[in-house]
């Protein structure tokens, strides 16, 4: 079925009855739907959890990433960085960050994580990667891209009159109860809402979030608490994929209509939870080894035909980075 807005497009030279590309450039559906214009491809990096001089181990995963990206062919034609860039929240802890980063050719969209948070309350974050905007969106090459603030929580620290420093250590602690889980919250839902209501039910639409949109694992917190009242309002799109960080792990589900793809981190990895079987994978990815200074960790590479996703993670513990 054609979309409105493309009815009167008869592509010159589309394969027939798959879909396929014509020399404009154009992707094409069987029924001559434009899906989207050209090959895209996006990189991933995700919790790098700078924390300045005293761990330059960060720094030297963080720049392998990022020469490896560099060296793309073709060059990817945007980075999201999926959050907790620093680990303490400081600005310190920033300004390396962004030092490190500024090596990075391609355009570099961010989202928060909690770490990039809790301290300031995402002030620094929100005026330096962001401006000011988080929740955003864009489109791009046919594809809807939606960039949420997926680490909220309710406050926790204003009855117990916590410090900004007590604050940041609670919220950055993985297993910590006091937090309680992630949300969006209603005023996010209701943008999302709003947004796509722009949108045509067969554009694809991309979804970044630094914590899970679904329920994985909650005692560690990999958990988003109104996941559900967000795949209501994504439900309607033929092609959703989300994307997320915060697990350091790999991990791929599919829920209706939405795929979901971690990246994992260039800081540490974290084993499977116990109880992940449920998703469907298999074995354990172990805590790091410490005389492989790059095992278990990395980050992904994507590519997208007509709104597919072929997702690479590209593990170091099978590739080390030379360095």
């Amino acid at each position: 079925m054609k979309r409105r807005d493309e009815a009167a497009v008869e592509p010159p030279d589309v394969p027939s009855p798959s879909t396929g590309v014509t020399r404009e450039g154009l992707i094409y559906d069987a029924d001559h739907a434009v899906l989207a214009k050209g090959l895209t491809s996006f990189a991933i990096i995700a919790d790098s959890h700078t924390m300045g001089a005293k761990n330059p181990r960060m720094k030297t995963r963080l720049e392998a990433a990022v020469k490896e990206v560099n060296a793309l062919s073709p060059a990817p034609d945007f980075v999201m960085y999926m959050g907790d860039a620093v680990h303490d929240g400081s600005v310190e802890q920033f300004k390396y960050f962004q030092e490190i980063m500024a090596a990075l050719k391609p355009k570099v969209y961010y989202i928060p994580g909690e770490h990039d948070w809790y301290l300031d309350m995402g002030e620094y974050y929100q005026k330096t990667f962001v401006k000011g905007q988080v929740p955003y969106s864009f489109d791009h090459k046919g594809t809807h891209i939606l960039a949420l603030n997926g680490i909220n929580f309710n406050d926790f620290w204003s009855s117990r009159k916590l410090t900004p420093a007590e604050r940041m250590d609670v919220a950055g602690t993985l297993n910590h109860s006091m937090p309680g889980p992630f949300m969006l919250g209603k005023a996010q839902l209701d943008w999302m809402e709003k947004d796509l209501s722009k949108v045509s039910k067969e554009t694809p639409i991309f979804v970044f979030t630094h914590p899970p949109l679904y329920h994985y694992y909650r005692p560690w917190n990999f958990w988003t608490e109104d996941a559900p009242e967000a795949h209501a309002i994504l439900k309607p799109f033929r092609n959703v994929q989300v994307f997320h960080g915060h697990v350091h792990q790999i991990v791929q589900n599919q829920i209706a209509n939405m795929k979901f793809m971690s990246s994992v981190s260039t800081s540490w990895p974290h084993p499977y939870p116990e109880t992940y079987q449920p998703l469907g994978l298999k074995g354990q990815m172990p805590r790091s080894n410490p005389a492989l200074p790059f095992d278990g960790l990395g980050w992904s590479n994507n590519k997208v035909v007509g709104g597919a996703v072929t997702h690479e993670d590209v593990l170091w513990t099978l590739r080390p980075p030379k360095v």
